[in-house]
């Protein structure tokens, strides 16, 4: 099965912010040395909200991709440039009509490191 790719261009707007979080695991020793390891295989994740404004037609195919996605990952580049597999955070897709014709789409995306 080939994985998906989002292909939706976002919109990196200022004050877009995505979050680079690392996880460690600290051993301190009573002469002040301390030893620290990455968590896992993958210690480092990152999450970006993204924001999408478009024709209504349009926005109602982002929001069915991303509907498929809560479980299965999918191909990004984040604004970054940075290449790799993702799902939408499962309760953040927010659909909100502009008018009869234009929908804003508000979502999280995290990384993933499974299909």
């Amino acid at each position: 099965m080939a994985i998906d790719t989002f292909t939706w261009p976002t919109q990196i707007q200022g004050g877009m912010q995505g979050e680079l979080s690392y996880t460690a695991r600290t051993a301190a020793f009573g002469d002040g040395y301390e030893q620290i390891a990455g968590d896992g295989i993958h210690p480092e994740t990152q999450s970006w909200p993204i924001t999408m404004i478009g024709r209504r037609a349009e926005m109602l195919k982002v929001l069915t991709f991303m509907r498929g996605h809560f479980i299965r990952s999918f191909i990004w580049t984040s604004p970054i440039g940075e290449v790799g597999l993702y799902r939408v955070v499962t309760d953040s897709v927010k659909a909100t009509p502009l008018s009869s014709n234009v929908l804003t789409i508000n979502a999280t995306f995290k990384q993933a490191y499974a299909p």
